[in-house]
């Protein structure tokens, strides 16, 4: 990519926008968020002050033209980016899905993440924008979430212990069939389909920070078997949990 005056290509942007609209709808999920704007190659043109700071910036000019890449670890800049492509793609708004995201200092936390496409001349897709809102610090705006909030929190902690829906459900004293409607309408997937990502984000991370073997980590993470993991694992990443170490774990180093 050749070197961008920032300035310009912020200007250049914005006009070629459609509608202002595309980015004014954001506003429903205000007022404590993490917002950004990114052109189709996937380089930022905007942040507001909250995400600036998440990423170690100050000004909005020092992240215009750069991309996941230029903050984030290889494994999980390519997250963002596949989702970002799906939503470009898509043409729809994709909300409220559950990440992990690494601030300047690289603690990771999670966030609650909505993203939506941008429409320029002749409605062409010209960029994605999103907004995030850390889940632990952000009460007010998760109030319709709070309920789940003990299970999100349980997952988390005990992911390598067998995790049956009929407990989950008991946490937030709820039938399995009105926990299940109830955390799809919310979070836009399954339990299960929580609990296995929160599986392969451990897994992961195991991958790339740790020596142990790839049976153990499957066991440590909560899957059956070695077979079951490296299916699972490569299903959601694209890659077996050998290729991955391979692939990843000198750029996370």
């Amino acid at each position: 990519m050749r070197p961008l005056d920032p300035c310009a290509a912020q200007s250049e942007f914005f006009q070629r926008l459609e509608n202002p609209a595309h980015l004014l709808r954001l506003l429903d999920f205000l007022p404590e968020v993490y917002f950004f704007a990114k052109d189709a190659a996937g380089r930022f043109m905007l942040m507001n002050d909250a995400n600036l700071r998440l990423h170690g910036c100050q000004h909005v000019e020092q992240i215009v033209g750069l991309t996941d890449f230029d903050f984030h670890p290889r494994h999980l800049a390519e997250q963002y980016v596949r989702e970002d492509r799906r939503v470009m793609e898509a043409g729809e708004a994709l909300p409220n899905q559950i990440w992990l995201v690494g601030d300047a200092a690289g603690q990771l936390r999670w966030f609650i993440s909505t993203k939506t496409p941008l429409f320029g001349d002749g409605g062409k897709v010209i960029g994605v924008a999103g907004v995030m809102r850390d889940f632990e610090q952000t009460e007010t705006l998760l109030k319709p979430y709070q309920e789940m909030e003990r299970v999100l929190s349980y997952v988390v902690e005990h992911y390598a212990e067998r995790l049956r829906i009929e407990d989950l459900a008991r946490l937030v004293h709820l039938s399995v069939s009105q926990f299940d409607r109830k955390f799809k309408n919310l979070f836009q997937m399954t339990p299960q389909q929580y609990v296995l990502r929160v599986r392969i984000n451990a897994a992961s991370q195991a991958l790339l920070h740790s020596d142990r073997t790839i049976a153990s980590i499957s066991e440590e993470t909560g899957f059956y078997d070695q077979s079951s993991f490296t299916k699972q694992f490569s299903r959601h990443t694209g890659l077996t949990p050998r290729a991955y170490r391979r692939q990843y774990a000198v750029s996370s180093h």
